[in-house]
């Protein structure tokens, strides 16, 4: 077997055998100065830095997420960047950091421009696999972002959003059924009710009936 296949052989390996550390993220992911919730997952190859993610909540893998709050039973696909940062793209003649950054070889003499944001996410947000979301967007509670898309700018809750710039595809629910959502703050309640009452979750409806009893 030649080098090559020897090299490729081992990063399968590595890639099978990886070990999860405290049961939440893998060994071979770097988690810095984040808050991490019950249950939550943060796959393989990922980096989360500076970031909080709620209870129940997971990263597929391959993830860089920074400067972002994630809500609870939050799904994020593979191949998901948040939050990694700007470029001017208007006033200054060039994009390139050395001209108005310190970080890295720089021709600057302090910081001139802003070149991080935030990103809040809802609780129960679905994106999909290879989606971008770019610094200072605030993704609604329930909405979802189909796979690919490139969301720059903020998301409503119980929207499906999708594409390059992501749009409203459609709404989740009606006006009325949102709002009952929304008031009922179900990703709150503990997880002993969660249990016994699980298959409500199935159909909106018979949810909503059973929080009106």
């Amino acid at each position: 077997m030649n080098s090559f296949l020897l090299r490729f052989a081992k990063r399968l390996h590595d890639w099978f055998n990886a070990k999860w550390i405290d049961g939440k993220y893998h060994s071979t992911t770097v988690v810095s100065n984040c808050q991490l919730g019950k249950k939550v997952k943060v796959g393989k190859h990922s980096y989360c830095g500076n970031s909080s993610i709620g209870d129940f909540s997971y990263l597929s893998g391959l993830n860089i997420v920074v400067n972002t709050q994630i809500g609870k039973f939050c799904s994020i696909g593979s191949f998901v960047s948040i939050c990694t940062g700007n470029h001017p793209t208007s006033s200054f003649v060039s994009t390139s950091p050395v001209f108005y950054s310190l970080h890295g070889y720089t021709f600057a003499d302090k910081e001139y421009f802003k070149e991080s944001g935030t990103v809040e996410i809802g609780n129960d947000v679905w994106i999909g696999s290879n989606v971008v979301v770019v610094d200072n967007i605030k993704i609604g509670h329930g909405a979802i972002v189909a796979a690919g898309a490139v969301v720059t700018q903020d998301v409503p809750d119980y929207a499906i959003v999708g594409g390059i710039p992501a749009r409203l595809i459609r709404m989740r629910f009606d006006e009325e059924t949102v709002e009952k959502l929304l008031a009922s703050e179900w990703w709150n309640k503990d997880e002993k009710w969660l249990k016994e009452n699980f298959k409500l979750l199935h159909n909106v409806d018979t949810f909503l009936s059973a929080l009106e009893k």
